[in-house]
């Protein structure tokens, strides 16, 4: 079975899974893995364009499924000068990516985030696992949780109701950046 690790979750891909309606199989495709919202992520999750009770449908999810919320740890030195570092260095990330990352670099946890161009040499930089939508999707097929037309399905759906963006057209074109097999242990 594989080591159950915290996984930081960005806005991007809560909101991805919230806009197709299938925020309720994510913990079911990232188990036994522990699914963290931070603060920062949160505050920016609970609004959407077009869906006026985004936060009563997170929330309800949160506690459904035992989704932990965390403060950001400002009494971590470390953790809170990372943060501004990053937020000087790449004042383009939100404050949900900046706290994902601070934290990850020091606790050693996986960020779930679409935001490879802004994120991802940061995690190479600093050793921090990383995945993306496309990533999850893969676990899900792997897992028998999604098909590749669920897939292509949520692809479709979360470009037109959430502006998606996918780094390929269909799911059957995208091959892992990284190994996903720690993932994908069989659900039980």
């Amino acid at each position: 079975m594989a080591k159950s690790k915290i996984i930081l979750l960005d806005s991007d891909v809560i909101s991805h899974f919230m806009s197709t309606a299938k925020i309720d199989v994510l913990p079911k495709i990232l188990s036994p893995h522990h699914l963290f919202i931070v603060a920062d992520v949160y505050r920016e999750s609970i609004h959407h364009p077009i869906f006026e009770n985004r936060k009563q449908e997170l929330d309800e999810w949160i506690a459904k499924h035992k989704i932990q919320r965390m403060d950001f740890p400002w009494n971590n030195n470390n953790i809170k000068l990372e943060f501004y570092r990053i937020k000087k260095e790449s004042p383009q990330l939100g404050a949900g990516e900046r706290a994902c990352l601070a934290i990850a670099r020091y606790e050693k946890d996986v960020i779930a985030s679409s935001n490879f161009r802004d994120v991802a040499d940061y995690c190479e930089e600093f050793s921090i696992e990383h995945i993306g939508v496309m990533d999850i999707l893969t676990i899900a097929v792997r897992r028998g949780v999604f098909t590749a037309d669920d897939c292509n399905k949520f692809m479709h759906d979360a470009i037109v109701i959430n502006d998606g963006k996918f780094p390929v057209a269909k799911y059957e074109d995208y091959r892992p950046a990284r190994n996903l097999d720690e993932f994908c242990t069989p659900l039980p």
